[in-house]
Parts: structure tokens; sequence; C-alpha cells
């Protein structure tokens, strides 16, 4: 394409406020003293991938695609505070007892949030509000707005808190800031690779003085009309009318980056990028590098130790379990939900949270497997890990899935899914990519794929997808023009196509498979990278 990129004209939103990007610490390639400190982690298994490789100094090496270079991408970046950080134990600075009435209940908890809310600020968090053990009525969702406030139950098992939905249909939990805004900084310099590889960190520009280290950037990659014909994408139809998977000129997919190094013309990026930028099919000007700063934004907030109660889906009100926007560096974690339409849904404004230890449960209930299907997962945004979470007892859901142009990386590890029926982890729509499914253990299918004219043309879902050590009924594994999704060490039968999906034509291809049903060294891709980058402590930090 010849034209240049349109200028961002329109507010962008995003969840990373400039003072937390500059605050991010870069990543370094190989943490000191790595190959004594991190070497358990390689596990048992003897297998190893062609793809994740041993160094031969107990670290990794990754084996290029091609010779453009792409490769599976460090994901150890995905988490609260960019990973290998301790959840932080907020000191209770407010206790709110249930009163047995919807109203009261709520307006006692939000009145106790903000006075924790105008608290002064200790490493960013300012206290914690303790909810009694006992059941909170809600009839709308509990609104966490303001750093450093954390909302914490006495407890998800018996004898603890729960949150009981009241009323119509709701979220239970709603974290984040206001109307969040991007604002570019300066001009935003052309992106000069004529292919810039899938999983680097380095990218060249057309000119570079305007960069330094620390700088919080913005790195966009226009979907070009060349492009999307490429990805067979411009020929869908349905139900006779014509589908439109994303619009040529878009540039959604975007990452958030901090500068850490300049040389020249040449940017490194603390974080590795997950798609990559090929000029022959995007054009000269078919990426962009540009500072910007934020507002509106919220961070270190969090949910923890309690359970939900829903209703059962069909029998009533559908309920929700929370809601994370306009939000950087925050969690949910130890969480019980019961009986919940819709799970946990992310933004697009959302970066470097942890979800860990949600475990939602389902009674049975009568829903077929017809038409569209609930999320238990829905990520958006990017940096997302989901850690040691699980479902059971769905019908007709996902569980778990990435939206529209979701820039990785995004991480799914130790989840177990066990579904009624019709559940599986399969990213939606629209070119996500840079996903981690590492050790999953699920009734259904992963599918990294195609998935056609599906809702309206979602088309190719995912690239550059990994599942790691997994384990499913099937491996939907697809390769997309140009690039690919891997199934490493994972066991379930291999298809191209994603479950009950439409003939496709073209037919997809198979994507990259190696060591189907035996596990491969290391037992967690995640955790090695994490170990890798920042050392052991950083793995105990989290819990392993």
């Amino acid at each position: 394409m010849k034209h240049s990129m349109t200028r961002l004209a329109l507010t962008l939103a995003v969840a990373l406020t400039t003072q937390a990007a500059q605050a991010t610490p870069t990543l370094p390639l190989r943490h000191d003293g790595f190959a004594q400190s991190c070497q358990a982690l390689w596990g048992k298994e003897s297998a190893r991938s062609r793809w994740v490789k041993d160094d031969g100094q107990g670290g990794l090496a990754y084996a290029p695609l091609n010779g453009n270079g792409d490769h599976v991408m460090d994901f150890s970046s995905a988490g609260y505070m960019g990973g290998g950080v301790a959840l932080p134990a907020a000191p209770v600075k407010a206790t709110v007892k249930p009163s047995g009435d919807a109203a009261s209940d709520l307006a006692n908890i939000q009145a106790a949030i903000a006075k924790v809310a105008a608290l002064p600020a200790t490493g960013g968090i300012r206290g914690a509000v303790l909810l009694a053990p006992g059941t909170f009525l809600l009839n709308s969702p509990i609104q966490l707005a303001s750093d450093g406030v954390v909302l914490r139950g006495s407890g998800s098992g018996a004898g603890g808190t729960v949150l009981k939905a009241q009323g119509g249909g709701h979220f239970m939990l709603s974290l984040g800031g206001g109307a969040g805004s991007l604002t570019p900084m300066g001009a935003a310099a052309s992106i000069s690779d004529s292919y810039a590889p899938a999983g680097s960190r380095v990218i060249h520009v057309s000119n570079a003085s305007g960069f330094q280290p620390g700088d919080a950037v913005i790195v966009r990659r226009r979907a070009s009309a060349e492009w999307i014909h490429f990805m067979n994408m411009d020929t869908l139809v349905r139900d006779g009318k014509p589908q439109t998977w994303i619009n040529a000129g878009n540039s959604n997919e975007y990452w958030l980056r901090t500068v850490a190094a300049v040389s020249g013309n040449q940017l490194t990026l603390d974080i590795p990028l997950s798609d990559s930028f090929d000029s022959g099919y995007l054009g000269p000007n078919g990426g962009s590098v540009q500072k910007y700063q934020t507002s509106g934004f919220a961070g270190q907030i969090g949910v923890e130790h309690l359970a939900l109660e829903g209703l059962p889906r069909g029998a009533g009100a559908d309920y929700g379990v929370a809601t994370l926007d306009n939000l950087a560096d925050g969690w949910l974690n130890d969480i019980q939900a019961h009986n919940f339409t819709t799970g946990v849904v992310t933004a697009k404004q959302t970066r470097r949270l942890t979800l860990q230890a949600i475990m939602l449960n389902h009674d049975h209930n009568n829903v077929d497997c017809k038409g569209a299907k609930a999320f238990e997962f829905s990520i958006a945004g990017g940096q997302t890990l989901v850690d040691r979470s699980s479902s059971t007892g769905s019908k007709k859901s996902f569980y778990y899935a990435t939206q529209s142009q979701a820039g990785g990386p995004n991480v799914l590890l130790h989840f177990t899914g066990r579904a009624e029926a019709c559940g599986n982890i399969e990213p939606h729509q629209r070119w996500a990519t840079g996903l981690l499914v590492d050790n999953a253990d699920i009734s259904g299918a992963i599918g990294l794929g195609n998935r056609g004219t599906d809702g309206s043309g979602h088309g190719w879902s995912m690239g550059w997808g990994v599942a790691w050590n997994a384990k499913a009924d099937q491996l939907a594994i697809a390769a997309p023009p140009g690039a690919t999704n891997w199934a490493i060490g994972s066991s379930g039968e291999l298809t191209p196509y994603l479950p009950d999906a439409k003939q496709l034509d073209p037919a997809p291809k198979l994507g990259e498979t190696d060591s189907t049903g035996v596990r491969v060294g290391p037992d967690s891709l995640y955790l090695m990278q994490l170990c890798q980058r920042l050392g052991p402590q950083a793995v105990k930090n989290i819990g392993y």
C-alpha cells in the first residue's frame, strides 16, 4: 500500500498509564545463574520439542519457522506487574458485615470502598475492604474504580463470604477506571523492516531520533486489503450476505510496549511482538511506532477470597462474574462462582492481569448445544494470565476465548475444563495473536484456527498460538496463510478444523505439531520462560 497510515485522531482505549508503562522493568534475555537455578523446571519428560529447545546451558532456544525468523514468543510477561510478582497483601482498612438487604449491602460496601480510596497509598496500595463471613445480596455490581483498593472476602469456602445475585441480570463485580484515553505524542515512525518476525523484540523504524529507553510506545499493525485477500478473508458470505472480517486500513491490532534500547534506527522493545510485519502484504507503511500518554485508567485493584452465587442458565436472570476494563495491574484470586451465565470478561483496555484460582461451576441445565455459546473467560486485552482455574458442568460454553485482535502475550496455565457438553478453548474472532495454552486438561477441543463465517465472519481467530503439554479430546490446530499455530507435547485428535466448523474454501492446513501424545520438557513453557527472564524467585512469587 502506497498511502500512509491514517493518523490516530480518535481516542483509543488502552489500560496502561504512562507512569505504569515506564515503571515496567525491561526484559533481559537471560537471568544470571539461570542454568543452575531453573534446571528443575525441565521436569521428568525426556522428550524435547524441535521448536523450543535446550540451548545446551539449561536454557531455551527457539527454532525459526522459516527463513523469516518467526518463532514461538516469550509469553512470560503475562500477569500482574508483567509476571513474576506476588499479589500484594493489602492491610485491612475497613470491614463490612452483611445486612440482609440488597440495597443496604451494596451501599455499605461502596461506602467502605470510598473510605479506603481516600487513604494515602503505600507502594500503590491503599488498603483492603474486608467482607465479614455471611451472605451479601447484590442487585447491581460492586464498583472498584480507584487505584490501590482491594475487596477481600473471608474465604471462598464454607463459613466464608458469599455474594448472592438479586434482581435483573448483571455482573457482580466491576474493576477498572472511567473512560480511558490514549493521546499520541510526537510523530509516528514507520516500521522499515521488509519483514519483522513474530516473537521478536527488535524492529527498525524510519527515524528513531525521537525515541529513548523508557519511552512508552504503541506499536500498530495496519490491515491492508492485500493482506486480507492473502488470508482469504475477503470473500466470506453468510446467508447470502458478505461478511467483513477486518476492515482494510484498520489498525486495531496494537501492542503497548516500552523501549528498552535504541541503536541507530533500531528499537529493542521490552516484550516481543506477537505478530509479524510483512511489507509485501501490509505495504511500506503497514506498521508504526509512536509514543503516547494516557488518562482515565486505574491500577492495583483486586478482588479475592470469596464466593459468588447466581442462577442456572435459562432459569431466569442471566448473571456474570466480573468485568475488567481500563485497568492495568489488577487481579482476581480465589473466587468460587456457582451458576453464572457469563464468567470473567476483560476488555481491550486491560493489561497485566492475573486471574488466579477462579473456579466456575454449574448445575445441570437444559440448554442445548445450538446457537451462541457463553464465555467462562473472555480475554480482549494483553498480558493476561489465567492461572490454576477451572470450569465444570457448563453446557454450550467457551471455557476460554480471546476476542478480536487481542495482541499477546496471553496465557492460560494449568486450566481444567469439564463441560457437560460443548465446551472448548477457542479464540473467538478476527485475528488475535500470541496465546499460550499451557498444561490445560479439558473435555472438548482446543481450537486455534479459522471460524469462517461463524458469528459475523469471525474468520481466522488465532495466529502464532501454542498448545503446550495440553490435553483435550480434539486438537484443532490450523496454519493461517503466512503464519502458524503450534501443538507441542499435547494430546488429542489432530485436525485443522474447529469443532462444528462449516466447510471452508480453501481448506485450512494443519498447523505445526510436535511430540503429539508425548509430553515434552520443560513441563511448563510459561514458568520456564519466567524463570529464564527473572530467575527462580519470580516463579516462587506466583506460587509455584
